[in-house]
């Protein structure tokens, strides 16, 4: 399986389970692996691939309107979101960092691994 990956993309949404987290959308980092079928690489084609430009507008976009308690369920969305808009992607690794919301703690964040299902 080949990969396509976004490292270090911001979103922004409303996260977090303390009211003050919820008061304004943070910005998350935001790392994908995006495992997709070998053919899809091999003609030369945008159309037969997985455009990361269009993954990248649609994730800010879909978080723009949402609102989560726990970085898990974040993460877990953005993998139901990309394996319904793209056909071709059969596995996500998905990282998510929140920055600097612990004293003396630069990152706290999840990442999950997803496979798409038949």
């Amino acid at each position: 399986m080949d990969k396509i990956f976004l490292r270090g993309m911001k979103a922004k949404t409303l996260i977090g389970v303390y009211e003050w987290e919820r008061q304004h959308p943070q910005t998350l980092v935001l790392d994908l692996e995006i495992g997709v079928n070998q053919f899809a690489l091999a003609s030369d084609n945008i159309n037969e691939t997985v455009h990361y430009g269009v993954v990248c507008e649609v994730v800010r976009a879909h978080l723009q309107t949402r609102s989560f308690m726990l970085l898990e369920t974040l993460a877990q969305d953005i993998a139901d979101l990309l394996f319904a808009r793209f056909d071709g992607i059969v596995q996500l690794d998905i990282r998510v960092v929140k920055q600097g919301i612990l004293p003396h703690v630069d990152e706290v964040g999840v990442a999950i691994q997803r496979f798409k299902t038949p």
